[in-house]
């Protein structure tokens, strides 16, 4: 094994019994998820992500997902007051206390829990009585108590009998500790500290962070060397790794501001633009598809994408960057009578969450993702968790269910669907050119369409016109060719010899044993026929044949009162035809199958012309005409997922959740607890525009220290508050709360310029530390609170794949559009439902579609996150899975044999020179004298053990893929 500096953890004995510890977990967790009932062993990513993480995320896992399921289905008659079977689901108490038949949750085997087998329906208690829970509500369940059932807060929830038990108000007074609470405060305006040790300041930054550390009688690192400061640099502001040319130019630069202009270019670059951008997608949740069982896509997602690294590339001011996601439809355009393009893709900010568009209770759907996009909206810009306020006011903090429903009502008066109603529920998609434009692309449209239909009816008109004189022929023989048919698949006897006897067609009969022969294919109203005995087959036949006479009798009178209307518009030259009737084939899935979906009476096209010999030709010219029609189609103008606003809702508070259940009036507002900072607006229109105002105003209180939090944190692994979307009660307090405020009163000043803090950060003394403290024991700062290093990370999966692509030189940097084709959704066993496969592709990341219901394995693998919810920092997990990749990957294998290949182009290198090259383009650094000995002994050995014709090109495929697998590639110093 090649030693690796900073690797100890690649290094063998440690890295096996990691593998195996890991690995042991995996199967271990695989035994034990076989335990569970079906409904439960598919907990969803998302429940499983959220009930993992960490206490404030569980918590709020708990008040979204748990709680509703209780008040909805269970404390009705599970309450502190009734406890029918003396149990009580209402508070932490009275699930503690479990029932009469004994605990809830048992801890020493919690997935054999009394709850989890009364609701799956696996006991002998069956719950809730009015019916078994949704699947989404079990593997919910299931992943809490998986947890071990944290239940935060130790209050009941009033639950009563009816809903006179309802409170009727959900306003009350804020305590002193409430109204103190810091990021409810004024964004403070700090004077600069003052520090013994001023030769470290090169930033006011520093400052801040020096006064902590001297407090605490620390010193900070030493500085980062030329090269790693590069890497990181680098990794951190494009999520690429430096190139041998610039690692030279760098080292050759010994001018005073040779670092500076490091930062500049880096921030210059598009690639800059690609890697914060993505960061952001995180926070929005972005995908490509809407996700749940329908997965439908979302066609024009990649504009908001696009527009988001645009932005962060032109250095958008992040005050308009809020504007544009929140209200960009409602905000004026460039031109005076231009659309505002920008703005509207921007709104896919809101529009692009999940949405359970196959959802029948369309009501719930639409509030459903109301309250998502009250979630995404108050936890990107505010870092509050508003939507855990949707049943009762919130647990933790100041938010009122009031508040809640004052921010939905803004997006219940907002569309988000063109039609909600519709059996599958459509989304919004808006064009991106003038009114007059759009209507002149409907009209075109529509008098296209016309044309259309009127060829494809002739068509159907000159078929249905032959075969239903063959149809009525062959119907009243129906049991007829059922009877044959079993004869050909049972008895084995040939068709043509069967049609002779029975008088029957042969060509028709063909199709019958074709569709009458036992196969994998399901088709319960064959169930009787196949079930029949032998002795009973032609009764079974004759009922079959009855029921078919009866349904084509009434398809019959449907289809000829279409053709006396047809006639008549044809005779008026009329614009508009009636279309022609359509079957419903939930209605009689035996009489479609056999009439239309290629069963024993359908024709298909290639039938026709064998069928149809006197009306072939004009057959032919129809459908000449209808393809170029189709060819003709006027071309759809630019469109954008985004939305608009819709009819205004006064919007009402809904006891615990429910819409049926309607409380006092919740007007267009702000929370209360920020009165102070209301601009009291008029509010117009859904009221978005005042929220996005609101918002974007320099001395609101948690907007600034929000994002410039996160820049913080995507610079340094850790936000000076550490839960970047939570600066509640149950968030942690920042670590330097004189610097964050510092920070965001220097970002407004700066004109709310995301890449002014990049400056101010990166240039700082903080910023450029080494990873490692040789002052310092381990317990002086072990979570590096006080920042006495710099927090050496893993590069993010999109790092990883990009990184080595560019390492390979196989990239491919073409920047925006789609790769990504059509609408709608696809067959639940189709392979149009994955995501493209991200080892098979070369463009970033970043442009890769994104399928939320089906997210590519190696995403999933590196902690990528589900794309359904806002993600302001992602988990970070060591599994098993992740070492086999590493030892398995194909795409790792591709990567390391072109890197191979090039250094053995050069025929005048020798091996030391090689391997020099092979460090600097793989780790970013010089090779050591010790590495340089074992890498040429490996290659030696290498070549000993596998002698043959390719052994060379092996060697180095495998040195490289080594490097390429250990730490120092891994990890960012």
């Amino acid at each position: 094994m090649i030693r690796l500096r900073r690797s100890p953890e690649i290094r063998s004995g440690g890295f096996i019994r990691f593998f195996k510890l890991s690995l042991l977990l995996v199967l271990i967790g695989s035994a034990f998820s076989s335990q569970l009932p079906a409904a439960m062993r598919s907990v969803s990513a998302r429940a499983f992500t959220q009930a993992t993480s960490p206490a404030s995320e569980q918590q709020e896992f708990f008040e979204k997902k748990i709680r509703p399921i209780f008040a909805q289905n269970c404390q009705r008659c599970h309450n502190a007051k009734a406890r029918v079977a003396g149990l009580d689901l209402s508070s932490a108490e009275g699930f503690a206390r479990g029932g009469d038949s004994g605990p809830a949750y048992d801890t020493g085997k919690p997935m054999s829990s009394r709850l989890l087998l009364a609701v799956s329906y696996d006991g002998d208690v069956k719950m809730p009585p009015t019916g078994k829970l949704k699947e989404d509500e079990l593997a919910a369940l299931a992943a809490w108590v998986r947890i071990g059932a944290p239940w935060p807060g130790t209050s009941a929830i009033a639950v009563g009998a009816s809903n006179a038990a309802a409170p009727k108000t959900t306003v009350r007074p804020f305590t002193d500790s409430e109204k103190q609470f810091w990021a409810f405060q004024p964004v403070s305006d700090p004077a600069l500290p003052e520090v013994k040790n001023s030769g470290w300041v090169k930033t006011p930054i520093d400052r801040f962070i020096l006064q902590k550390l001297e407090e605490k009688n620390l010193q900070p690192a030493p500085p980062a060397d030329k090269l790693t400061l590069l890497r990181r640099a680098t990794f951190d502001l494009t999520g690429l790794p430096p190139t041998v040319a610039e690692m030279r130019e760098f080292l050759a630069d010994n001018s005073p501001d040779a670092y500076k202009k490091v930062v500049e270019r880096l921030l210059a670059s598009p690639r800059y633009g690609e890697t914060w951008g993505r960061h952001w997608l995180d926070v929005a949740r972005y995908a490509d598809s809407t996700g749940n069982d329908e997965d439908h896509r979302y066609p024009n997602a990649w504009k908001y994408r696009d527009y988001v690294i645009e932005s962060f590339n032109h250095d958008l001011p992040y005050n308009q960057f809020m504007r544009e996601q929140v209200a960009g439809d409602l905000l004026p355009g460039d031109e005076p009578k231009g659309v505002n393009r920008r703005g509207i893709v921007a709104t896919g900010f809101l529009a692009l969450g999940p949405k359970a568009v196959a959802q029948q209770d369309k009501a719930k759907m639409l509030f459903d993702v109301y309250d998502e996009q009250v979630d995404v909206t108050s936890k990107a810009f505010m870092g509050l968790t508003m939507a855990c306020a949707r049943c009762h006011n919130h647990k933790f903090d100041p938010l009122l269910t009031k508040d809640y429903y004052s921010m939905l009502g803004m997006f219940a008066s907002t569309k988000s669907f063109t039609n909600p109603d519709s059996h599958v529920s459509v989304v919004l998609e808006k064009p991106l050119v003038t009114k007059e434009e759009f209507d002149r692309y409907r009209k075109q449209l529509n008098a296209h369409r016309a044309q259309e239909k009127r060829a494809r009816l002739a068509i159907e008109w000159i078929v249905d016109s032959v075969r239903e004189p063959l149809i009525r022929a062959h119907s009243t023989r129906l049991a007829d060719d059922m009877l044959a048919a079993y004869q050909i698949y049972h008895a084995g006897k040939s068709s043509a010899e069967v049609a002779q006897q029975m008088n029957l067609s042969e060509e028709v009969l063909k199709k019958w044993a074709d569709y009458l022969k036992p196969g994998e294919t399901v088709r319960g109203y064959l169930n009787e026929w196949h079930n029949a005995a032998p002795d009973k087959l032609a009764e079974t036949a004759m009922g079959y044949q009855r029921r078919f006479l009866t349904r084509l009798a009434q398809w019959d009178k449907k289809v000829s009162e279409w053709r006396v209307k047809y006639q008549e518009a044809i005779a008026a030259k009329k614009d508009a035809v009636p279309d022609n009737p359509k079957f419903e084939a939930g209605d009689d899935r035996f009489f479609n199958d056999v009439l239309f979906d290629n069963g024993p009476f359908a024709v298909s096209e290639k039938d026709q012309k064998q069928f149809l010999p006197e009306q072939w030709q004009q057959i032919v010219k129809l459908q000449a005409d209808l393809a170029q029609f189709k060819k003709n189609t006027p071309a759809e103008p630019d469109m954008a997922c985004a939305i608009e606003d819709g009819e205004l809702v006064s919007q009402q508070v809904f006891i615990r959740g429910d819409y049926n259940n309607k409380g006092e009036e919740a007007p267009r507002g702000f929370p209360a607890i920020l009165a102070r900072f209301d601009t009291r607006p008029e509010f117009k229109g859904s009221g978005r525009l005042q929220l996005a105002e609101w918002l974007a105003q320099a001395d609101h209180p948690l907007t600034a220290r929000v994002m410039t939090n996160r820049i913080w944190q995507w610079h340094f692994g850790e936000g000076l508050v550490r839960t970047p979307d939570n600066f509640g009660k149950m968030g942690e307090r920042p670590t330097h709360p004189e610097l964050l405020d510092y920070l965001a009163k220097q970002f407004v000043k700066n004109g709310w310029s995301v890449k002014a803090m990049h400056r101010m950060i990166m240039l700082s003394s903080a910023y450029q530390m080494d990873s490692m403290n040789p002052t310092l024991n381990a317990e002086a700062d072990p979570d590096n609170r006080l920042l006495t290093r710099f927090n050496r990370r893993r590069l993010s999966v999109e790092e990883m794949r990009d990184g080595l692509l560019a390492v390979d030189g196989t990239i491919d940097l073409t920047m925006g559009g789609t790769l990504q084709t059509g609408r709608g959704t696809d067959g639940e066993n189709s392979s149009g439902r994955l995501s493209l496969n991200p080892e098979k592709l070369k463009r970033r990341t970043v442009y890769l579609p994104l399928r939320r219901a089906n997210l590519p394995t190696l995403l999933n693998l590196f902690d990528f996150g589900d794309a359904t919810t806002p993600t302001g920092k992602r988990q970070l997990t060591n599994v098993a899975t992740q070492a086999l990749f590493w030892m398995n990957s194909e795409f790792l294998t591709d990567r390391s044999l072109n890197v191979a290949k090039s250094l053995l182009e050069n025929k005048t290198m020798n091996d030391a020179a090689r391997i020099a090259d092979a460090y600097q383009s793989i780790l970013n650094r010089q090779a050591d004298k010790a590495e340089t000995e074992q890498a040429v002994n490996y290659l030696a050995t290498f070549r000993q053990k596998f002698a043959g014709a390719d052994a060379e090109q092996q060697a180095w495929q495998s040195l490289c893929r080594i490097l390429m697998s250990s730490n120092d590639f891994v990890y960012v110093d």
